[in-house]
């Protein structure tokens, strides 16, 4: 219990606590220390900040405490950032995995922070019904008075009376009483110290973590009351939380000050009755990556990206400021992200302008990291005292790395070293040779320039020419090996990691090199790797400088070959395949066709077919460019007179765009097929044989013919059994007069193609489709559903188009000859 003694009467009235609306008179937290004048250590006010929080019912007692973990145990569990940073921990990924920032402080359970009710005061403590006190008086009279304020504010002292203390600042109280009890004793000293201090009830209500009514102490705060409640849920606002008190206006409390800062000139003393609301959450920002403080921040208002970045406690020394990155969710829309350069650059003034860029509500701002490899350095490695990394300066040279004898440990190779030399751009490796003997020896001649990156090795005076093997194929790990003493096939296998699965094991070859005078010959020798892991020497035979073991896979072993078959079969989807395997197999495993299924309408496509395809087109690309725009350019350069350059130059531009569409053009790798039923199907010599990536499409009966080109009325027309060609270009209206009724042609529905060509004076021609010549002309052809008849401008009406008709022609060559027609 701290004492308050003082000398002295003086007279003065009662004074009483009226409702104060603004916030310096609502009583804030004393900070001032406590001497014998009244006044208390901000420390100690800081260590009894949550003990005298909520005075709640039932007040716990010390047993039932729940005591956190230590801090520094929790420290140790996982390394800090900065700690990771310091290790070169530096990855180049940015986590938005981000927790709010603040809400942690409120986590704790409300029964951490056990009520204290004997607790000091400052001289700002406002006296009020249900605090209690204690009177000392020694001297001529020794007493001791044990007071406690009613309801009325009152205190009843023996002898003296009721004296009105209600809303009088404890540094008051000892003035008051010295002089009214003055009025009854002389020569006395007197001291007073505050028991127990009064509760009160307070609310707190929005969106904190449990609203509802709160009792407290008197000494409580807005921070204290936030505790017992839990703290604002993550869906308040820790920045606009309003305490509301009767007769008074809202004042709104932002505790970002004390969570950034620590400061609590904002945290207010609470009264009985006052009301703490807190609003929904205000518009955030998260901050990731390369910053001290990564986490979501809330925004009181309009802020920059300098202010946010401040919020999370600025970039990191590893932050790379050069793109600071900005994602974005634009207009409830679409998320974009932008840009930033924060990099200091004298004289520019875009920096300071990205730093004043408005942040939105529910950007997510990326700090990355500096790349992780490092610059400006040498590296010395081998037969050293020091290797490692070393700082490279403009002009270095070999001398200042090798500076004596001292740097090199015993028995170095003096003849040779190495320096391994990254070539910009693409900083492939080159490697220079040097006599590190004369280098030590001062001969500027061997005292090589080096240049950023170079790594120089020393090696021991054995290792001048070290000796390697090489493997490659079926084996875990592929590489160079270095041929140590007495190596056989076996041990470089072992090296390797081992034979993979699809390693053939009967045999594999050694291809081993003979240097002479008379130049290099090759010897090769067949290996059985089955015995040879056993230890057959004849097999396991021991390997030369330069030796290359070529372990070959099983033969025609493929784990990965698939097709797909889709549409009106049982079993749609993709299998696997076996290496031979037909196409009525593959029909037959996926339960057959459906009733639905139209067999004349079957889309089969392969990959290797689609390569073929596209490699064709573009050489015939290729060369009709070359014969059209040379020729184009020559006329061009020839024409006399500005409306002949005008039509050549229309021609020109006319020409490319039509081999530009061509290049773009789609090549589906569509192999024409005729389906029957499997049985049918099986055996004969149309029963392809699949490959892998193969695709069946069997498709439903369309129900129409297609007219296409120049018609009178371009549409689809219902199937009719005896619809001929004639009959569904007189449904259409006919051919317009720019059509070339000469060059109409039918795409069947199976890929296949017939046109007015294959015309034989009106009275026979080929159709693909029944493989056979049939009567009446192209005209009177009959048609089945899917099919779809091609009428084509007539184009020798323009001159600059003409060409084009070459374009159509070759297109169509391109189709017949790369499309691998099949007439099933």
């Amino acid at each position: 219990m701290l004492l308050v003694s003082g000398f002295g009467v003086l007279a003065g009235g009662t004074v009483m606590a009226q409702p104060i609306p603004r916030a310096a008179e609502m009583g804030q937290v004393p900070t001032g220390t406590l001497s014998n004048q009244g006044r208390i250590d901000a420390q100690r006010i800081q260590e009894t900040l949550r003990s005298s929080a909520a005075q709640l019912e039932p007040e716990a007692e010390p047993n039932d405490l729940d005591v956190p973990e230590p801090v520094e145990r929790l420290a140790e569990r996982e390394p800090s950032a900065v700690e990771r940073l310091i290790a070169g921990d530096i990855t180049p990924e940015v986590s938005t995995r981000l927790q709010q920032f603040g809400y942690d402080v409120f986590a704790r359970p409300v029964s951490t922070f056990a009520p204290v009710t004997h607790v000091p005061v400052g001289p700002d403590y406002v006296i009020g019904p249900g605090d209690s006190f204690s009177v000392t008086l020694w001297g001529r009279v020794d007493a001791q008075f044990a007071l406690q304020v009613d309801r009325d504010g009152q205190v009843v002292v023996p002898q003296v009376g009721a004296l009105r203390v209600w809303g009088m600042k404890f540094g008051e109280l000892e003035s008051y009483l010295q002089h009214e009890l003055g009025r009854k004793y002389t020569d006395f000293r007197m001291s007073i110290a505050m028991d127990r201090l009064r509760t009160m009830r307070v609310f707190v209500v929005g969106e904190a973590a449990a609203p509802g009514s709160y009792t407290v102490s008197s000494l409580s705060t807005v921070i204290n009351a936030l505790v017992a409640a839990g703290g604002p849920s993550r869906n308040g606002s820790l920045r606009t939380i309003q305490l509301r008190r009767s007769g008074a206006e809202a004042i709104t409390i932002d505790l970002y000050d004390f969570l950034l800062g620590g400061d609590r000139s904002g945290d207010l003393r609470l009264q009985d009755g006052d009301a703490i609301f807190i609003p929904l959450i205000g518009p955030v920002a998260g901050v990731a990556g390369n910053v001290k403080r990564p986490a979501i921040y809330e925004m009181a208002g309009p802020a920059t990206l300098g202010e946010v970045l401040d919020l999370a406690g600025g970039v990191t020394f590893a932050g790379w400021l050069q793109r600071v990155q900005v994602e974005r969710i634009e207009n409830h829309r679409k998320r974009i992200v932008v840009d930033f350069n924060l990099a200091d650059s004298p004289g520019d003034n875009d920096q300071q302008g990205s730093l004043d860029t408005p942040v939105r509500d529910g950007d997510v701002v990326k700090i990355f990291s500096v790349a992780a490899g490092e610059h400006e350095i040498v590296r010395l490695e081998g037969h050293v005292v020091r290797p490692g990394t070393y700082e490279w300066k403009q002009g270095m040279r070999l001398a200042d790395i090798l500076t004596s004898y001292e740097v090199l440990l015993p028995q170095p190779n003096l003849d040779y070293g190495q320096i391994e030399r990254l070539v910009p751009p693409d900083l492939h490796a080159t490697y220079l040779p040097f006599d590190p003997g004369r280098v030590l020896a001062g001969d500027e001649a061997a005292n090589l320039e080096l240049e950023q990156y170079d790594t120089i090795r020393i090696f021991r005076w054995d290792q001048r020419n070290f000796q390697t093997a090489t493997i490659s194929g079926m084996v875990f790990d592929p590489n160079q090996y270095r041929l140590v003493p007495n190596m056989r096939v076996s041990d470089l296998i072992d090296a390797a990691g081992g034979l993979r699965k699809d390693a053939y094991h009967r045999a594999a070859e050694v291809t081993r090199r003979h240097i002479s005078q008379d130049g290099v010959s090759t010897e090769t020798i067949d290996v059985d790797l089955a015995r040879a892991l056993t230890g057959d020497p004849e097999h396991d035979i021991l390997l030369s400088d330069r030796d290359t073991l070529v372990v070959r896979p099983v033969p025609e072993l493929d784990f990965d070959r698939t097709v797909a078959i889709r549409g009106e079969v049982r079993f749609p989807g993709r299998y696997p395949i076996r290496r031979g395997e037909a196409l009525s197999s593959l029909i037959e495993r996926a339960g057959g066709y459906t009733e639905k299924a139209y067999l004349k309408g079957a889309v089969f496509t392969r990959d290797s077919a689609r390569q073929t395809q596209r490699r064709r087109l573009e050489q015939m690309i290729r060369q009709l460019e070359e014969s059209m725009l040379g020729g184009a350019e020559q006329a061009l350069g020839a024409a006399l007179d500005a409306e002949t350059v005008r039509g050549q130059q229309a021609a020109l531009d006319a020409k490319k765009e039509l081999l530009a569409r061509l290049r773009a053009s789609e090549i589906t790798g569509r192999v024409v097929v005729r389906l029957t039923p499997v049985e049918q199907l099986r055996g004969t010599n149309y029963d392809l044989e699949l490959e892998d990536g193969d695709e069946l499409l069997v498709p439903q009966m369309p129900g129409v013919v297609h007219v296409v080109g120049e018609v009178f009325n371009e549409t689809s027309l219902l199937y009719e059994p005896e619809g001929t060609v004639n009959y569904y270009l007189r449904r259409v209206g006919g051919m317009t007069r720019d059509a070339d009724t000469k060059q109409v042609s039918v795409i069947r529905a199976d890929g296949s193609v017939i046109s007015r060509q294959q015309d034989r004076g009106g009275l026979v021609f080929w159709d693909n489709q029944y493989n056979q010549w049939s009567f009446g002309g192209f005209l009177n052809a009959p048609l089945e559903p899917g099919d779809t008849i091609v009428v084509p401008r007539k184009l020798d009406r323009y001159f600059w188009l003409k060409t084009t008709k070459d374009i159509t022609q070759i297109v169509f060559q391109i189709a017949v000859a790369a499309g691998v027609v099949l007439a099933i």
